[in-house]
């Protein structure tokens, strides 16, 4: 077997492996955009005998990590023929991908799974969940129309970036769009209309992409960035009541709602969606913002990763936000840290995932018997760790 980028003339075979193995077919016109705007370099095929038998993408994409833009490789179209399945070949191809990334220096990785059992043996863990809440005509959010207003908008990211941006940094794993996410992946797929509520200064503070179809709204993103322009917005929506029956509404978890509204026992959904690695574990220490106080113990964490040798070891931070240490010792081939410390908590790469993404907390891991240490330790790990809800509005 051997792994290599996919050519520019193997695009057209790229797309069906894709078309059969995830049940779709695409027009002509949709497989022509398609050939134009997807970056054959971007994909890893496994070839024996001249033929394709796997492949999956790497998409160069950057998240908000605290408000810091994150460098992270998207994973996305995993695709074997069937009778090619069972052979190792995904993980072959997945290994080489995380080694690439590390290379590029995209520190995480993220990607929706079609198993999140197969994707956790292979070092990914669930970090971001979507709550879908269905309304009825009834239980329309009541808003206040106030002094702003909102308005029906062609699909300009020019109109919509910057109330974006600003949203997404105060959440954790958040995309950081450009221009090419926002016009092919957001208002391509993302089909609907457009709606910006501006204050009194004619600034953009909110938005929402939403689609009406047979007395149903649909509410494919709602974002505010205060009070006045979230009112705005429901109250707009409340002006549909004579075309609905329904609303369905994709939102975050732990974001108010459905609590804030006049009605809230609504239907509510909870759907595990994206999945979250660490590709280099140093790396992603070095920039975290723990909240580590000068002089305090250090936080030690024996971490392990069967797939990506290079992380497992031991990881000493100390000292303070503007002055953080970190050591790092490496493990030994047989698993022994060189220099075994004689305290620390030891977890898997993904437990430290769900942690740091704020997926999980410290305590529940370790009640779990996912976290190994001391009560006094894990608390110490679970103080250091920066409050931010995690979010991923996004899709690939």
């Amino acid at each position: 077997m051997y792994i290599r980028r996919l050519r520019e003339e193997e695009m057209e075979y790229s797309i069906r492996m894709s078309e059969f193995a995830f049940q779709y077919e695409l027009t002509e016109k949709e497989r022509e955009e398609r050939k134009a705007w997807v970056a054959p370099e971007n994909t890893w095929v496994a070839e024996e005998n001249g033929e394709i038998l796997a492949k999956s993408t790497t998409l160069p994409l950057s998240v908000y990590i605290f408000g810091e833009k994150v460098p992270m490789g998207g994973v996305s179209g995993v695709v074997t023929w069937p009778e090619h399945r069972r052979g190792g070949l995904v993980k072959h191809l997945l290994l080489h991908s995380l080694e690439e990334m590390r290379k590029e220096g995209q520190i995480l990785s993220f990607l929706y799974p079609f198993s999140i059992p197969f994707y956790r043996k292979m070092g990914w863990e669930l970090f971001a969940e979507q709550q879908i809440i269905t309304l009825t005509k009834e239980q329309l959010p009541a808003g206040k129309k106030g002094s702003g207003k909102v308005r029906r908008v062609e699909n300009d990211l020019s109109l919509v970036d910057d109330v974006y941006q600003t949203w997404a940094k105060r959440y954790l794993g958040t995309l950081a769009r450009d221009e090419r996410w926002w016009n092919i992946n957001i208002f391509k797929r993302k089909k609907g209309t457009l709606a910006v509520y501006y204050n009194e200064g004619n600034e953009a503070k909110g938005y929402m992409i939403y689609q009406v179809k047979e007395n149903k709204m649909t509410i494919k993103e709602l974002i505010w960035l205060d009070t006045e322009a979230r009112d705005g917005l429901f109250a707009f929506i409340s002006d549909h009541d004579s075309m609905l029956d329904k609303v369905e509404w994709n939102t975050m978890p732990h974001s108010g709602l459905p609590f804030i509204l006049r009605d809230p026992k609504v239907e509510r959904k909870l759907v595990s969606y994206f999945m979250a690695r660490i590709v280099d574990v140093k790396e992603f220490l070095k920039i975290y913002p723990f909240n580590l106080e000068k002089g305090s113990e250090p936080l030690v964490l024996h971490v392990s990763d069967e797939f990506c040798s290079w992380n497992n070891g031991t990881y000493f931070l100390s000292g303070g936000k503007d002055d953080k240490e970190l050591k790092f010792f490496p493990a030994k081939e047989s698993g022994a840290c060189q220099h075994p410390p004689k305290k620390g908590l030891s977890l898997s790469v993904q437990t430290l995932t769900a942690v740091l993404m704020n997926a999980q907390s410290a305590s529940t891991l370790y009640e779990e018997g996912l976290l190994l240490g001391t009560e006094e330790e894990v608390q110490h790990l679970e103080r250091a760790v920066p409050a931010k809800q995690p979010f991923f509005y996004d899709f690939f």
